[in-house]
């Protein structure tokens, strides 16, 4: 019956216009990827979810751009490099987090310790892992249930944008 559940639903979310096309694989760091292809080749991505090092069931969305291959290894470079430094990951947010927090939060100052308020939700992975090319990174704010979105450029946080 599960099967048929699954068949029905890949039926009902197929895009029948041919131009995309969905395929989940398996991969030894992201372990369970999905691809979602397109015939315009800039609008293919892979989401993954990966495990927050030292916690049980924290886990992250990530997208990354890439071809039907997987994506390549600076991707997986970029996300090991985010997770084994969140708190560098955060201090490079927080000039974009920091003016917008007073008014989503309701409290008077910026947290001294960021992970009493906020929660890496997931990021993108710029193209061929370059921290200088375009990316963001998402902390939820979980007091406000908001989440705060940190766009970077030339490997800075630019702007912020609080949705909720």
């Amino acid at each position: 019956m599960a099967v048929f559940f699954k068949k029905l639903f890949d039926v009902l979310n197929a895009d029948l216009t041919g131009r995309s096309s969905q395929e989940e694989i398996g991969h030894p760091y992201f372990e369970q990827l999905v691809y979602f292809g397109h015939r315009d080749a800039s609008k293919c991505y892979w989401e993954a979810e990966l495990q927050v090092p030292g916690s049980k069931d924290h886990r992250i969305s990530v997208t990354m751009n890439g071809t039907a291959q997987g994506p390549d290894p600076a991707a997986e470079a970029f996300c090991r490099a985010q997770l084994a430094d969140l708190d560098g990951l955060f201090l490079r947010c927080r000039p974009v987090f920091e003016p917008e927090f007073a008014s989503w939060a309701r409290q008077p100052s910026f947290p001294s310790a960021w992970r009493t308020a906020f929660r890496l939700d997931g990021f993108t992975v710029p193209v061929r892992g370059d921290e200088h090319a375009v990316w963001d990174a998402t902390f939820s704010l979980e007091s406000a249930g908001r989440y705060f979105t940190a766009f970077f450029e030339s490997g800075v946080a630019r702007r912020v944008q609080v949705d909720g």
